[in-house]
C-alpha cells in the first residue's frame, strides 16, 4: 500500500485551523495527531466542541447527566492541553448531548468563532452519510450530533460567516469582520477513493495520552484497540484520514 502525506499540500500555506466537534472527545479521535503536529509547526489550532458529551455515561447508574457533562468538560480541557491547545482557544458550547439541531441560533455560534478566530481551514464531521463505512465489515451510524454539526459548520462557512447581512449584531456588538473560509476536511471518509492521509506517527504518543484524558468517555481497550489501531495504515506509521473540499 502506498501513502502519501497530504500534510504539507493542505496546511503548509496555513496559519490558523479550526476543529469543529460534536462531542468533548471527538477531536482527539478524529485528528488528535493532526493537531498536535499543526500546533508543533507554530500553526494556531482552535477547537469548538458544540455539546457537552452529558449523556454518555452508557449505563451508569452512579451519576446523572449535569454531574457527567461537567467531568466531560474538564476532561476536553485536559485532553487539549496533551496536544498543546491552549485553554482560550479551548471552547465547548455546552449544548446538550443529542439535542443538537441545525438553527440560526447554533450557526450563529459558530460563526462568532469563524469570524473572531479567522480560520483558513475548518474540521469536521462527514456530512455526507449516515452510515459510516469504515470496510466491508464494519461500519456504524453517524451519530446525529456529528451530522448536525457538520451541516451547521457548512452553513456557518457559507454564506453566514461570509456576508455581512447575517448576524450584523456581531459586527457592531462584537466588533467582528465578516470571514470567508474556503477549505475543509471531513472527518470518517475512509471509503472515499479521494480521501488524504496525514503522517502522525511523531506525533501517536500525544494523540494516544489525549485520548486517555477521557477517562469517562471510553476504555483503555478502545483507545489502543479502535481509535491507536485505525492509524496504523503501514508498519511503523500512523496516519489520520480525512477528505479535503473547496468551497
Amino acid at each position: 500500500m502506498k501513502i502519501k502525506d497530504s500534510f504539507e499540500d493542505i496546511f503548509g500555506s496555513k496559519s490558523r485551523v479550526m476543529v469543529v466537534a460534536a462531542h468533548p472527545d471527538d477531536n482527539e479521535i478524529v485528528c488528535g495527531g493532526i493537531v498536535a503536529r499543526l500546533i508543533d509547526e507554530g500553526k494556531r489550532v482552535r477547537l469548538v466542541a458544540m455539546t457537552n458529551g452529558g449523556k454518555g455515561y452508557q449505563d451508569r447508574t452512579d451519576i446523572n447527566e449535569a454531574e457527567f457533562a461537567k467531568i466531560r468538560l474538564k476532561e476536553q480541557l485536559l485532553a487539549g492541553k496533551e496536544l498543546g491547545i491552549p485553554e482560550n482557544e479551548n471552547f465547548n458550547l455546552n449544548i446538550p448531548d443529542g439535542e443538537l439541531e441545525n438553527t440560526l441560533a447554533n450557526i450563529g455560534k459558530v460563526v462568532y468563532h469563524v469570524r473572531q478566530f479567522k480560520p483558513e481551514l475548518i474540521i469536521t464531521h462527514n456530512p455526507y452519510d449516515p452510515i459510516n463505512i469504515f470496510s466491508r465489515d464494519t461500519s456504524w451510524v453517524n451519530h446525529r450530533d456529528h451530522r448536525a454539526t457538520a451541516s451547521i459548520v457548512l452553513d456557518a462557512a457559507y454564506p453566514y460567516s461570509r456576508d455581512r447581512g447575517f448576524f450584523p449584531e456581531q459586527l457592531t456588538h462584537n466588533h467582528l469582520a465578516p470571514h470567508a473560509v474556503e477549505e475543509l476536511l471531513f472527518s470518517d471518509s475512509y471509503s472515499y477513493p479521494d480521501v488524504l492521509y496525514f503522517d502522525i506517527t511523531r506525533y501517536i504518543e500525544k494523540k494516544r495520552k489525549a485520548l486517555f484524558k477521557h477517562l469517562n468517555a471510553f476504555s483503555a481497550e478502545t483507545v489502543d484497540g479502535e481509535f491507536i489501531g485505525e492509524t496504523k495504515l503501514l508498519p511503523g506509521k500512523n496516519y489520520e484520514r480525512l477528505k479535503h473540499v473547496k468551497i
